[in-house]
């Protein structure tokens, strides 16, 4: 009794750990492939379902692929209909391992897994380079995963004699409900489907089980392996929750639609077993209908889904709705699933400091509205804002600083310095709106009012700085060099109409035209004006930098 527990205990914990080492490593040996395949990615629905098959064949890891659609669709690096297509072939792509565990019991591949895991340990080991390292750790995960296998199969003998085993699995496990409430429990607790389907195929083989039985946790598998992505998205903007409610109630109704068509499917099974066993001369035995039936669920279910995807999409928008809180006080974009894939990341960062420059171009706004109607309201607004804009800054600055700490290229890592310099440029664009205000607001209390050509020069200054502000916007949405080049060039008008500014007050002052007071305010605003435009400028010259890396690296 002892060595059985133990082995379920050590038998169990290998081949999770295997199937874990496995998927770890071929998404490493992968290299930047998949994620720029996902990151990138804007076709069809259909291609977007092909593309989730090849990756997560490649990788072995559903939970991976749409965890990391999450981020994606999170980070506003990819839409809901392609992430949901995705998520349609990852969930068929997955069930590959159960095919290569079903496999490894016809051929008898279990008997080398010892060897199977020192040859992986010596390549990732002594080997130098790095995908031959991973592809390693993949090789050795697939004979940790065999290993587990082998251990929890030794245990069959025992199974197949124990009394109160039997009667729970056929009294209880047999229960639809039950059933199904357990292969979800396993799945959510260990994170894998593909692992808790071998403990499956182990049960199945062992008699304790039937097919029927087998099936009802497979059903369950699927719901379980939604949990990850759940998690996932519970900081994310409400596309990111969109997209872990499409994959956990895409396989809910999935389940429901087997569970109402349970004996019609356990046929399709059998009979799909049964001619693979004698077309190709695969396995027949429940380890094989197990397997089978793990993948042919995932394939009805996308044939039923990808026709009405559009209407699924809509159905999600309809009623997976915002929770309140994506507002300006909260990152929307930055998702620490992107931290490694450093492309995808640093363009979640830019999207982010485009919504922080958007902030800080409504607070000038309102600063000058207020001005020019004594508006309260829109100056109260305005340091209100600034603290948004603050926090703002330090997320992103500490998400950039963690993007460092991943290993980059040479460009990627001249895009830290300036990509943090721009956020903090904008924030000081913020800082002057503030100083704005102030002066503003000690105008209107002390009564001091300024002349009609000191307004319209205001005006005038003003409406360089925002279209100068615009094109700098742009440049970062676009990744516009060009447009980066030409902005910074602005400045020097900037400083010229100051100084034209400057004088033309003198001279008011001279004609008495101006008091003496509104005119030190009137300087102090056109001073933070043209600190503005040095901002703007300095923030192009970061941009100029940062996109030259961005650029190289695209190519």
């Amino acid at each position: 009794m002892k060595e059985l527990i133990f082995g379920l205990i050590g038998g169990t914990a290998l081949l999770m750990y295997g199937v874990d080492k496995m998927g770890d490593g071929l998404e490493k040996a992968s290299g930047q492939m998949m994620k720029k395949m996902l990151s990138f990615f804007t076709g069809r629905v259909w291609s977007a379902f092909l593309v989730g098959i090849v990756l997560t064949v490649l990788v072995q890891s559903s939970t991976a692929i749409t965890v990391l659609t999450v981020g994606f669709v999170n980070a506003g690096l990819m839409k809901l209909p392609n992430a949901v297509g995705i998520i349609y072939g990852a969930n068929i792509g997955t069930t590959i391992t159960a095919q290569l565990m079903a496999f490894s019991f016809k051929f008898k591949l279990t008997e080398i897994a010892l060897p199977v895991l020192g040859i992986g340990f010596a390549i990732s080991y002594f080997v130098k380079n790095k995908t031959m390292k991973h592809a390693g750790d993949a090789l050795m995960g697939f004979g940790l995963m065999f290993l587990g296998l082998k251990i929890l199969n030794s245990g069959v003998p025992f199974l197949q004699t124990n009394e109160t085993l039997r009667f729970f699995f056929r009294n209880y496990a047999a229960i639809p409900v039950i059933g199904i409430l357990l292969g979800a429990i396993a799945t959510a607790l260990v994170h894998s489907s593909a692992a808790t389907v071998g403990v499956v195929m182990i049960l199945g083989q062992s008699g304790l089980i039937n097919l029927e039985t087998a099936v009802l946790l497979m059903l369950g598998d699927n719901i379980g392996t939604c949990i990850t992505a759940q998690l996932a998205s519970v900081s994310g903007n409400i596309h990111a929750r969109r997209t872990a409610w499409a994959h956990t109630l895409y396989n809910i109704f999935g389940v429901l639609l087997v569970a109402v068509l349970f004996s019609p499917f356990i046929w399709m099974i059998e009979t799909v077993t049964n001619y693979l066993a004698v077309t190709f001369g695969f396995g027949s035995a429940i380890d094989a209908q197990i397997a089978n039936s793990h993948t042919v669920f995932n394939i009805v279910s996308a044939i039923v889904f990808l026709p009405i995807t559009k209407y699924y999409v809509a159905f999600l928008e309809k009623f997976i709705r915002s929770k309140g809180n994506d507002d300006d006080n909260k990152i929307q974009y930055l998702n620490k699933l992107l931290l490694d894939n450093p492309a995808s990341a640093f363009r979640a960062s830019m999207l982010e400091i485009i919504r922080s420059a958007e902030i800080a171009k409504k607070m000038l706004l309102s600063t000058m509205e207020g001005l020019y109607n004594h508006d309260q309201k829109k100056l109260d607004w305005v340091n209100t804002e600034e603290l948004v804009l603050n926090s703002l800054q330090r997320d992103i600055t500490s998400y950039i600083i963690d993007i460092s700490k991943r290993p980059l290229s040479d460009d990627e890592s001249v895009m830290v310095p300036a990509m943090v310099n721009v956020i903090n440029y904008i924030e000081r664009i913020g800082d002057r709106s503030e100083d704005l205000v102030d002066l503003i607001k000690t105008a209107q209390d002390r009564n001091l009012r300024f002349s009609s050509d000191a307004i319209k020069g205001l005006k005038g200054l003003q409406s360089l700085i925002m279209n100068m502000y615009d094109d700098a916007i742009k440049a970062m949405s676009d990744w516009d060099i060009e447009l980066a080049k030409k902005t910074s060039e602005v400045e020097e008008q900037v400083d010229e109409l100051t100084r034209l500014l400057g004088d033309a007050h003198l001279k008011r002052l001279e004609e008495n035209k101006c008091s003496v007071e509104a005119g030190v305010i009137y300087l102090d605003i056109v001073t933070n004006f043209e600190r503005i435009g040095d901002h703007i400028y300095k923030l192009c010259l970061n941009l100029i930098q940062g996109l030259q890396g961005g650029k190289k690296e695209e190519k």
